[in-house]
């Protein structure tokens, strides 16, 4: 039998590194980080051809660094427009099982939109969301029940939710369970406490951490580029730099109706409804967002994502 491809653990200008087994740290039987340099078909795209996670091909070079010649199939990618062109796709992660997309209560504030629509990318790539708000220590007890009110959306789409807190611990032992073995993929805006969150599965410190701005609540941005870190107990994360907008590649208006099964399992009378303020009237959706039967925040990100789709 032969053994696993490697995998890309971090990625740099024009050179990669991976591990034959596929994480940085001290899972069993993993082997040493190797440098490698890609090749120049692959350096010449490589925000959109390689990713961390990606299983690829080396070629061997005596004396020099080992050369990536190519990237396997991948089985989920989480991707989204260039920032600068948003006809190039750029690919933040590859080969994940989960995508954990991390909040929290305050500093920054808890956003459903940004949540929303990265779980939209998250499923149109292929992986399970997973919503995790951090830093639930800042509540009182009637902001964790408006927060528990706002959370019960995303536990009726039948996702995973868990509140966390790396100051007392909240949390930690369920999300820890929720993800064993698997390799999963933290993605949020910066200062919510994706490497805190890291560090405190792992037992130790994995990635480096930062204060808070006490200005704008919002981080330092103490992880500059995607890294991926093996658990003790057998569990791939990749952590990721904040991300201050997400918008979705590879979707148009037809294919966003699978992803917001809570407004289409309404049953509009009006086949071609986008459920827009106009012009139907009598749309099933406007109607039980009306009655609060339908959260009024997930209708607010279907309008925006219509309007950039």
């Amino acid at each position: 039998m032969s053994p696993p491809a490697p995998v890309v653990v971090s990625i740099g200008r024009g050179t990669c590194t991976v591990v034959q087994g596929g994480g940085q740290g001290a899972a069993e039987g993993e082997r040493e980080p190797v440098s490698c340099e890609l090749s120049g078909d692959l350096a010449r795209v490589q925000q959109t051809a390689l990713a961390v996670g990606d299983r690829v091909v080396l070629q061997d070079r005596p004396g020099a660094a080992p050369l990536v010649t190519a990237v396997l199939p991948r089985s989920s990618t989480l991707s989204r427009p260039d920032p600068m062109d948003p006809h190039i796709e750029r690919v933040l992660v590859a080969n994940v099982d989960d995508v954990v997309i991390v909040s929290s209560t305050r500093r920054p504030a808890f956003k459903a939109g940004l949540v929303d629509r990265t779980m939209v990318a998250v499923q149109h790539g292929g992986a399970r969301p997973v919503v995790v708000v951090n830093k639930a220590e800042l509540l009182d007890d009637r902001g964790r029940a408006a927060l528990e009110a706002e959370l019960e959306t995303y536990r009726e789409l039948g996702l995973p939710v868990v509140l966390t807190s790396t100051v007392t611990g909240e949390g930690i032992t369920a999300l820890r369970a929720l993800l064993a073995g698997r390799t999963c993929a933290f993605v949020g805006h910066s200062g919510v406490g994706k490497s805190s969150l890291l560090n405190a599965l792992a037992g130790q410190d994995a990635a480096t951490t930062g204060r808070v701005r006490e200005g704008d609540g919002k981080g330092r941005h103490t992880t500059t580029q995607a890294a991926l870190h093996a658990l003790p107990d057998g569990t791939r994360v990749v952590d990721t730099p904040g991300v201050r907008a997400f918008g979705l590649w590879g979707l148009d208006r037809l294919a966003l109706r699978h992803y917001f099964p809570d407004l289409e399992g309404l049953g509009c009378r009006y086949g071609d409804c986008v459920h827009d303020p106009e012009p139907q009237a009598d749309c099933a959706v406007k109607r039980a967002v009306a009655a609060g039967t339908v959260s009024a925040a997930r209708y607010r990100t279907w309008l925006r994502l219509l309007r950039e789709l």
